[in-house]
């Protein structure tokens, strides 16, 4: 019996100082280690952005200091790549994070099948910022208000079919009537405000805050005018914008509009792929949480212009279980609005 009592014993210790090691050891993994930060759009565009400035001061609060480096995979589709490439070809060691366009977590409900990847199993590190994307018309447009948009064809300058830049077109054909025209394989905010300044489309959409910091000339001299935003409320950057959920017609359409605006709520977070241990994921987390309130970190973002609203990694987790909860019509309807496929000749 005393014997059985001191293994008991014994056994109890073991695990107590397990338990106690296991979070050090993920800490002191890091020492020496260098991070890949994939980002999956354009360089420069605003997700690189973010991430450069985010490498450059996460990195002080992990365990070790490792070096961040940045790998950006951009272009047409980006998002969908670097999702894919996040899924199936890093380490599963922490060693590797990653951004990618906020419509991707709900994009493989819209379009299952379309990924490599699932989002549902990631995990979701932190946000930096919640996205406020728009559909905005350049002043030589061939319609110049919603109303006339549903009148005449407008050429829309777009990434991927992943990207908000064709998803929300898509949305105002399926749900408002406009005829917009989406023109993709522009490589990022640069390319698309190209292709409008050439005159090969007269539209474009993404954040507004890419407007903002990016081509900033557009909007005081007046030469792009969005007529429409998403999010649960309007920005107060656009208070005289409408979103999509105040034209809502009916329960249905507006839970398809919830739907996407959970998506830009993801807006600018970071993730690690399925099958990094569990104390890696609560260390880089700690890591991110201390970085968004780090004054250096706040005043860099501050310079550039590009708000820090965070999130933690649970409440991202918390947006996901809102997608799985999407009731089965809504999902159908806005999985109708958006035209993905070709049509056949």
């Amino acid at each position: 019996m005393k014997m059985r009592t001191s293994l008991s014993i014994l056994a109890l210790g073991v695990a107590a100082t397990f338990s106690l090691d296991a979070p050090a050891a993920a800490q002191g993994f890091y020492a020496g280690k260098q991070i890949t930060l994939v980002v999956g759009a354009s360089n420069p565009g605003t997700y690189a952005g973010y991430s450069r400035v985010l490498a450059i001061h996460m990195s002080k609060h992990i365990p070790g200091n490792p070096k961040i480096i940045l790998s950006v995979k951009g272009g047409a589709s980006g998002g969908m790549v670097a999702a894919n490439f996040m899924n199936n070809a890093v380490p599963k060691d922490g060693t590797v994070m990653g951004i990618t366009q906020q419509t991707i977590p709900v994009s493989q409900f819209l379009r299952p099948g379309a990924g490599r990847y699932d989002a549902t199993k990631w995990g979701w590190i932190g946000n930096i910022s919640p996205i406020t994307n728009m559909v905005a018309l350049w002043h030589k447009s061939p319609a110049q208000t919603l109303e006339e948009a549903k009148k005449v064809e407008v050429r829309v300058s777009a990434t991927g079919k992943s990207s908000p830049t064709y998803v929300y077109p898509s949305l105002m054909n399926r749900f408002f009537g406009t005829k917009f025209k989406m023109i993709t394989g522009y490589k990022g905010i640069g390319g698309m405000n190209q292709g409008m300044l050439q005159g090969e489309t007269h539209a474009r959409g993404a954040s507004w805050l890419s407007v903002v910091t990016k081509a900033p000339h557009f909007i005081k001299e007046k030469k792009l005018k969005p007529i429409i935003q998403d999010g649960l409320k309007r920005d107060p950057m656009l208070p005289n914008v409408p979103t999509f959920l105040e034209l809502a017609k009916t329960p249905t359409e507006k839970g398809v509009f919830e739907l996407v605006a959970i998506g830009s709520t993801f807006g600018r977070s970071y993730f690690i792929p399925q099958g990094v241990p569990a104390a890696r994921l609560v260390t880089l987390r700690k890591a991110f949480q201390a970085t968004m309130k780090d004054p250096a970190f706040l005043a860099q973002m501050k310079k550039q212009k590009n708000p820090v609203n965070p999130m933690t990694g649970p409440e991202l987790e918390g947006l996901i279980k809102r997608i799985q909860a999407t009731k089965p019509d809504v999902l159908k309807l806005a999985q109708s609005a958006m035209v993905f496929k070709k049509k056949k000749k």
